[in-house]
């Protein structure tokens, strides 16, 4: 009986003395979080300040009673004196809100590599004090259509204000280089600017066009561009056009439109033009994998390295 006792008193303090350590460290593990929650809450807070992206500012711009703002980004070195006479590329982006960051950041370590040429960044934003989904619907679609609700058909005034109006206020204003201009454009945004290489295309030197939303009103620009194909002869222009591999609306796609054949269609269409105009240089890149919301990223990276690589770039 003795032995049995002393076995039980045994196993007990051992349970008693396992117990305490399990307490003792859920102490330890509930104070711990605790610490490191309050330091984090208290560096967040000695380390918070405002985000800007460098050498860059706003500045407002009108088109009658319309305002939109411009976003514009200096190259490094632009204010140096040794460039006091230098000429600058312009890019010119459509949807500022979300195109502004990513070329920022696209061309950064190429121009700090000089892989690229320096250039000056401009990105228009929608007009001010309407919701971005009716001020690019209007501002971007080349024709109108009556089943929206929204208000379209107004890329004539808008390519009319970017002509008139912004090109003139950087040329005014910044040493830029009036025969590089680059235009960049994404989904609405690419129609508009294939719109631009139909209507007014010494406009720019280069287009890149994302996604372009050539199925607007069952293809109506792609209609046009084939029936004026005999007056574009004389383009002198370099058009590169990205698509996800997903934009289509067959099995696996992603889209409620087939962005991919009409990007093929539209390229087939340029191939025509390049037949006898060399001055007419177009790429298209199918991205895999990639679908409406993510295909831009991609397009840009490969779009901006295609016109502006020093060495395997068209934009010399």
């Amino acid at each position: 009986m003795t032995h049995i006792w002393q076995t039980e008193m045994f196993t007990l303090r051992n349970k008693t003395l396992l117990l305490g350590l399990l307490l003792t460290s859920l102490v330890l593990l509930a104070t711990i979080p605790a610490y490191a929650n309050n330091r984090s809450i208290e560096a967040t807070a000695h380390l918070t300040t405002p985000f800007s992206i460098p050498r860059s500012h706003t500045v407002q711009i009108n088109d009658k009673e319309r305002t939109y703002k411009l976003y514009i980004k200096l190259p490094k070195g632009y204010k140096a004196s040794e460039n006091r006479d230098r000429q600058y590329p312009v890019i010119y982006l459509t949807d500022a809100m979300y195109t502004f960051q990513i070329m920022s950041g696209v061309t950064r370590f190429p121009m700090n590599s000089k892989q690229m040429q320096p250039a000056i960044i401009v990105g228009i934003s929608w007009e001010l004090g309407l919701r971005s989904d009716h001020s690019r619907v209007r501002d971007y679609t080349p024709s109108v259509d009556s089943s929206w609700k929204k208000v379209t058909g107004g890329a004539e005034r808008h390519m009319r204000f970017l002509r008139d109006g912004i090109i003139p206020y950087m040329e005014q204003n910044f040493r830029v280089d009036p025969s590089q201009r680059t235009y960049v454009g994404n989904s609405l945004g690419g129609l508009f600017g294939a719109y631009i290489l139909l209507k007014q295309p010494e406009l720019f030197r280069n287009y890149l066009l994302g996604s372009p939303s050539l199925w607007w009103q069952e293809r109506h620009f792609l209609t046009q561009f084939a029936k004026n194909i005999n007056s574009l002869k004389e383009i002198d222009a370099n058009v590169f056009i990205g698509i996800g591999a997903l934009e289509h609306n067959g099995e696996g796609g992603d889209s409620d439109h087939d962005m991919v054949a009409d990007a093929q269609h539209f390229k087939a269409l340029l191939n025509n033009l390049e037949v006898n105009n060399p001055d007419l240089n177009s790429k298209l890149l199918i991205i895999n994998e990639a679908h409406h919301a993510t295909a831009f990223a991609t397009s840009a990276i490969h779009g901006i390295d295609w016109l502006f690589n020093h060495e395997l770039g068209v934009s010399q």
